[in-house]
């Protein structure tokens, strides 16, 4: 770096250097967490999954007004959450 550059700009950027924050996600597997509650729900077995496909049993298929759209609907349910 043959460029000079004053002390009050060298202190700047060091301190951007410090406070900046990284433009990608760490390597090892870093997800948001939307995406980990969203991989939860739809992975059988898990709390998330179960807690899910009970409210969507409960409270969603039963208000759809046209029988064979919530068969439907219970069937497509039923075969992303993996019950």
């Amino acid at each position: 770096m043959g460029e000079w550059r004053s002390t009050a700009m060298r202190t700047a950027s060091d301190l951007a250097g410090r406070f900046a924050l990284s433009s990608s996600p760490p390597s090892r597997g870093w997800r948001s967490c939307t995406m980990q509650m969203l991989d939860a729900a739809v992975t059988p077995g898990t709390a998330a999954n179960a807690a899910v496909t009970l409210a969507v049993t409960m409270f969603v298929i039963p208000r759809i007004p046209s029988r064979p759209l919530a068969v439907a609907a219970g069937f497509a349910v039923g075969s992303i959450l993996g019950r």
